[in-house]
């Protein structure tokens, strides 16, 4: 019989994905990306041009986003 927290846990595991842009393509196949916070982090990849919107997720571009206006509403 398999325990049922370990069986959650490993649907929730999944590591957040986030929306960035990519500002620049780096030469050892890294690309910098502007999160909406406004911080900047180096990620693996450059299959999305520089100034488009990116999936991140894992540290890694999973491809091209949206290009969606950006609104937050505090509660």
């Amino acid at each position: 019989m398999s325990n049922s927290y370990r069986r959650l846990r490993t649907l929730t595991q999944s590591q957040p994905r986030t929306v960035a842009e990519v500002t620049t393509h780096n030469p050892d196949g890294t690309s910098t990306v502007q999160l909406m916070s406004g911080a900047f982090i180096t990620v693996l990849g450059q299959d999305v041009e520089e100034g488009s919107q990116a999936y991140i997720e894992g540290g890694r571009i999973l491809g091209q986003a949206a290009d969606l206006p950006y609104t937050e509403i505090e509660v």
